[in-house]
């Protein structure tokens, strides 16, 4: 029996009123070029059926319109922009706010080229022998959360910002496509939904992916999964199995893909219940049909028809350099906003709730759903992550966001693209490079707070400024390291601290000059700790201490070391009964520290 390649796809509504996703198998005369994509649309109203419908619809046109991908990057990044002006140029006032997510994987069998775009969270996966090799990265605030090693990749999919999306089709901004390629290594691709990876951990769907052998295998894995659950979302896949690199040139596209056929074969259309089957077994087995055929183009939606205008390689390298710079803008909104690390220090609270959000519903709390169906196997009940419980539908969030108290000091962009050897030397060319702009002085130092975890070819490293080993409240650094390259760096750092660093008043002299301006007593929850703090154009040397008012109110406190005046204080949280620090405490810790610096 010769060598084939195997195209399986189905799609389940889940739990939710209407399906929204939509995707299609395209293929070009020869069967050495395919064309997979899968649209998830965002809001949880009926733009985003439209908005998704439209990305599939676009792609389709942009496909029939070539007659081979002659730069698949290109192809790839023209796709999610004219798929943008698509949505957002459709003219129905009905769907002003259509966004959608995506994910396309374009394949060159003879050529061994394996190319995906995504924008969002649906994501593209390669294994070999059911082992992960990479995925995409996806473009969510949970995301980021296991890029800083907070949660782990497999906790992406309970997490509450999960549903946070820094990056769409047919939002307000204009996309920021990313383009990531693959080795031939792998066996099969896997393009889908996060309504279907949600589905499982990493390991756990490699083996299930492994024993797909047909559209109605994986309707029924789709269909186990699901229906044990209560609020789930709109579940796609699309699964490529590949046949050995040395036969791929022989492929030859059989008589079911010929020109004539019908399109509910090959796409998805958006069904309001029910799996939806749809299979293409692409083998060399089977006559070779006419040159030149393809498959049937779907209809414009009678809301308006697609634009496709051809967008000049100026624009692309413009809207290619502005989704750098929202990537990285997000980036610094969820590291430079974060309080929860013990390893940095705690910036002020925001004063607002959600972060500019541009489309529908609010943020519902998550919990734990019920149990898996009970006839699942026992692998995949012990490795199938918890469902958000009444998840919300997804939210686009804003990328000009506050960073708290560190908003005094000025953010420095940078995309330098300096290769690197390893992480390590990431972390001393970051200093290097920020240096070299003059944003540390002579007595400045970066010393790394969070390394991230890698996750594909992507980590992120995190840096907090320390002047004569003191740390400078608020000057961070974020590092974003791609394919062996320095891509991105983030810097709020100084250049100008001139400052003594000998305090005037002991932490324990600073509380109790506070406790009687304040009027009540304080119990210190930690050891107050000597930084470095910007106010207006001066630099103070503070005391920054947690303690607990005697009403039960947890709060951050920046004392003056020279006069104990309160600089700031940050309301935290009513406190747990954390164990209070006695002065003797304090005392003792001054003078190991002052012994240190001895």
């Amino acid at each position: 029996m010769q060598n084939q390649y195997r195209v399986f796809s189905a799609s389940h509504i889940g739990q939710r009123n209407e399906n929204q996703d939509a995707f299609a198998v395209l293929t070009h005369s020869k069967c050495d070029e395919l064309l997979c994509v899968v649209a998830d649309g965002m809001g949880g109203h009926e733009g985003g059926a439209f908005a998704a419908k439209k990305v599939v619809e676009t792609c389709k046109v942009k496909w029939d319109e070539s007659e081979s991908v002659i730069d698949p990057d290109t192809f790839l990044n023209e796709l999610a922009f004219c798929a943008h002006e698509a949505v957002i140029d459709s003219g129905n006032a009905e769907f002003d706010q259509a966004q959608s997510l995506v994910s396309v994987l374009y394949i060159h069998l003879e050529k061994s080229i394996y190319v995906s775009m995504h924008v969002g969270d649906c994501r593209t996966i390669q294994f070999a022998n059911k082992n992960f090799i990479k995925r995409t990265i996806d473009q969510s605030l949970a995301q980021l959360h296991a890029l800083k090693g907070d949660i782990s990749d497999d906790e992406i999919a309970s997490h509450p910002d999960q549903n946070k999306i820094y990056s769409s089709i047919g939002g307000s901004e204009p996309p920021s496509p990313i383009i990531e390629h693959y080795s031939p290594d792998g066996d099969t691709f896997l393009i889908c939904s996060d309504g279907f990876w949600e589905l499982f951990n990493q390991h756990a769907l490699g083996i299930a992916i492994e024993k797909i052998e047909s559209a109605e295998a994986l309707e029924k894995l789709i269909e186990q999964q699901v229906s044990g659950k209560t609020h789930h979302d709109n579940t796609t896949a699309i699964i490529v199995k590949l046949p050995p690199s040395e036969d791929s040139s022989s492929m030859v596209v059989p008589p079911s893909l010929a020109a004539g056929q019908q399109e509910s074969e090959v796409e998805g259309s958006l069904r309001t219940e029910g799996a939806l089957p749809a299979e293409s077994s692409l083998s060399a087995e089977g006559s070779k049909p006419a040159e030149g055929s393809k498959p049937a183009e779907g209809s414009a939606s009678s809301n308006g028809e697609i634009t496709s205008t051809k967008l000049t390689t100026y624009h692309y390298i413009f809207l290619l350099g502005l989704g750098s710079i929202i990537f990285v803008i997000a980036l610094t909104y969820y590291f430079l906003s974060s309080t929860d690390s013990t390893h940095d220090l705690p910036e002020p609270l925001p004063t607002s709730g959600k972060t500019s959000p541009s489309k529908q519903s609010s943020e519902q709390p998550s919990g734990q759903a019920p149990d898996q169906k009970a006839e699942q196997t026992s692998e995949q009940n012990k490795t199938t992550p918890s469902e958000p419980q009444g998840k919300s539908s997804k939210e686009a969030i804003g990328t000009q966001a506050s960073t708290g108290g560190s908003g005094s000091i000025e953010t420095r962009r940078q995309t330098p693209n300096i290769p690197i050897l390893n992480i390590d030397d990431a972390i001393e060319k970051t200093e290097d490079v920020i240096r070299q702009e003059g944003g540390l002085g002579e007595n400045d130092t970066l010393k790394v707070t969070t390394r991230g975890n890698a996750i594909g070819d992507s980590q992120v490293i995190k840096f907090q400024q320390f002047y004569k080993d003191l740390p400078v409240y608020g000057a961070q650094t974020i590092t974003l390291v791609r394919d062996g390259k320095i891509a991105n760096i983030d810097s709020k750092t100084l250049n100008d601290i001139d400052i003594d660093i000998s305090p005037a008043l002991s932490a324990k002299e600073a509380v109790i000059l506070a406790e009687d301006e304040i009027g009540t007593r304080l119990n210190v929850l930690e050891a107050p700790q000597l930084i470095i703090f910007k106010k207006e154009d001066s630099y103070l040397l503070i005391w920054r201490a947690e303690v607990e008012k005697a009403s039960g109110e947890r709060v951050m406190l920046f004392l003056d070391s020279t006069n104990a005046l309160i600089v700031e204080e940050i309301s935290l949280h009513i406190s747990g009964g954390q164990e209070e620090i006695s002065f003797e405490d304090i005392t003792s810790k001054d003078e190991a520290s002052e012994n240190e610096k001895d």
